[in-house]
């Protein structure tokens, strides 16, 4: 029987496929072990080119015909979002304020809570002294709303000072740190008494308390109520430092007042304290 022989040239074609097959499993083979790791950037070179082309090709193709639509939807989300922070950021702001002067006015109604003894009317600092010596700052209630001179003013720290002038609907207070202030007090402990004037400086300084009398830091200083000028029991500080010098007939003491003065923004004035009239019985002629 005989074979049918194949053609030569088809012959030589599966010979030389198999021959590419046959180096294409090597070259996969020498691939994967890393062989042509040194010479592959080489080969891959002339490529690069040709790549940067297509991808700018393909980019200026799909800005063109897609981005401006998704551009104009990010501004416009954007513009949005920015809207959004903004609002958020005022609110913040203005519950942080709120919350601060809640604080302020919590503290203050406790203080009246626990002084039932007296009356009181809340007013807010619109005005300070802009001078190096006159300490005073101006509220804005007034006579309209029963505010009078010599009227004592407080916060829930202790005492700030004393109304000394009034209008319709404002009111100044001359502050205990006022150099032309003086309040008659008494230390909380020892019941010893003196008085504590303020200074330039803007400090207080408590004078007259004897020698014999044991005086610290931190000693509490209340106003005692001698003279009719404050109601007895207001904190005015507390010692800070203790002057004692051997020829001195009496001690005195830096005090520290817990009232930033600075920074008084809400204050309380006791409506209800009226100055006892003592100059006729005293011999002295009364204040203008």
């Amino acid at each position: 029987m005989r074979r049918n022989k194949l053609p030569n040239w088809l012959v030589d074609r599966l010979g030389v496929a198999v021959v590419v097959l046959i180096l294409a499993v090597g070259v996969i083979l020498l691939g994967q072990r890393g062989l042509f790791s040194p010479i592959s950037g080489t080969l891959l070179a002339p490529l690069v080119p040709v790549q940067q082309f297509v991808t700018q090709i393909y980019n200026t193709v799909y800005n063109n015909l897609f981005a401006p639509s998704d551009l104009e939807e990010l501004r416009r989300r954007n513009a949005e979002l920015e809207a959004q922070v903004a609002q958020l950021t005022d609110e913040n702001s203005r519950l942080q304020e709120i919350e601060a002067q809640y604080r302020v006015v919590s503290a203050l109604l406790d203080y009246a809570r626990a002084n039932p003894e007296q009356s009181y009317l809340a007013a807010d600092v619109v005005g300070r002294d802009e001078s190096l010596f006159l300490r005073y700052v101006l509220l804005n209630k007034g006579t309209n709303d029963g505010v009078t001179r010599d009227m004592p003013v407080v916060t829930e720290q202790g005492l700030v000072g004393v109304i000394t002038e009034a209008t319709a609907n404002a009111s100044k207070v001359l502050l205990i740190t006022d150099a032309s202030s003086a309040a008659n007090v008494r230390l909380q402990e020892s019941r010893a008494e003196g008085v504590v004037i303020g200074q330039e400086s803007g400090e207080l300084r408590l004078l007259f308390i004897p020698l014999d009398v044991e005086m610290k830091s931190g000693d509490r200083i209340i106003t005692s109520g001698l003279g009719g000028t404050y109601p007895p029991g207001l904190v005015v500080g507390t010692v800070a430092s203790v002057r004692r010098r051997t020829n001195d007939v009496s001690q005195e003491a830096d005090v520290r007042s817990a009232i930033d003065f600075n920074q008084l923004e809400t204050v309380l004035i006791i409506t209800s304290f009226k100055p006892p009239e003592l100059a006729p019985l005293l011999g002295t002629p009364a204040p203008p």
